[in-house]
């Protein structure tokens, strides 16, 4: 176990580390170990482990790369803590998070990979007063955004969070072999959603192509300590046409991400 400064100065130095952006490591997360593997076995036996409280982190090189792998734990409160607590202790130029994700947008298909040109969290929401009885209407909620201080301490509106463009034209070289590399909404709750009429219904008041449990959440985290984030996530299934979980689907992702890594 590492033993870690006091929290409130930990950000503070993160926030003005981060502006050094060529000095420190490429961070990548995945949430479970499926969605980690080539990675880890591109690091090989000698990568050094870290624990901060229940997160674990892996670092060393991947081509000319610095890399910290991070084990994010699934939802938004471990992406968000895991996220927030590596910028703080490795002080990286970019995060990449990445896997598995389901289908919101129908002219998405297996094995597809969508590059995060924008996350948003779909669970945040406004309703209208509504008496008891008049039971719930979905189609009143509306999309409620984010307010997050950037590292200049200023309050900025996220109805989602923008991701990098620079990383986002090193993936679109990378080829997938399994199916097509686009650019999308990447949406984040901590739902799994199955109920198609509900899936159609975020797609469209959220314009989410995507679902997952992460990737908007590390996102925001990564917006307020002033560092670089994209999301690529890999299409694992559709309640339209494939609506089986394909868990290898996290193996393939890690495989493509592998390769941006090389190639940077």
């Amino acid at each position: 176990m590492i033993h870690r400064r006091t929290f409130l100065a930990s950000f503070v130095s993160a926030a003005t580390a981060a502006s050094a952006r060529s000095s420190g490591p490429l961070l990548i997360q995945g949430a479970v170990d499926g969605e980690l593997g080539p990675l880890q076995e591109a690091l090989g036996p000698r990568a050094r482990e870290a624990r901060i409280g229940g997160w674990s982190f892996w670092r060393g090189r991947i081509g000319r790369r610095d890399v910290v792998l991070s084990r994010t734990g699934v939802g938004p409160v471990n992406a968000a803590a895991s996220t927030a607590l590596a910028i703080r202790e490795f002080r990286p130029w970019a995060v990449i998070n990445q896997g598995t994700a389901g289908g919101h947008n129908r002219a998405l298909r297996l094995w597809d990979i969508v590059l995060g040109e924008k996350t948003t969290d779909y669970s945040a929401f406004e309703a209208p007063h509504g008496d008891t009885g008049a039971g719930v209407d979905s189609r009143a909620w509306k999309p409620k955004p984010h307010v997050i201080r950037t590292p200049a301490g200023e309050p900025v509106t996220y109805p989602s969070f923008p991701g990098d463009a620079e990383l986002i034209r090193s993936a679109e070289k990378i080829p997938n072999p399994r199916g097509r590399v686009l650019r999308g909404n990447i949406g984040s709750a901590f739902q799994y959603n199955r109920q198609l009429d509900h899936i159609d219904w975020i797609h469209r008041a959220y314009g989410t192509d995507t679902e997952d449990m992460e990737s908007a959440y590390a996102h925001g985290a990564a917006i307020g300590l002033g560092v670089r984030f994209l999301a690529i996530r890999m299409i694992s299934d559709t309640e339209w046409e494939h609506p089986v979980f394909e868990r290898i689907a996290g193996r393939y992702c890690a495989e493509f991400v592998l390769e941006l890594i090389r190639s940077l």
